[in-house]
């Protein structure tokens, strides 16, 4: 058995509702909302964070 610590650095997802993903990752699972950037044509770049100690 390893001992080496592993963690995921940062996953892309495909959503059907931005603001709906934005409430399950933020009010669900206690994330914080980083950056919601408007790309146009009704897409948008949302970056959330999971508090790490």
């Amino acid at each position: 058995m390893s001992n080496i610590k592993q963690q995921i650095g940062s996953i892309a997802l495909v959503v059907e509702s931005y603001d709906d993903a934005i409430a399950f990752y933020t009010q669900k699972l206690g994330f914080d909302l980083i950056k919601d950037t408007d790309l146009g044509n009704g897409k948008r770049w949302v970056t959330c964070k999971l508090y790490s100690h």
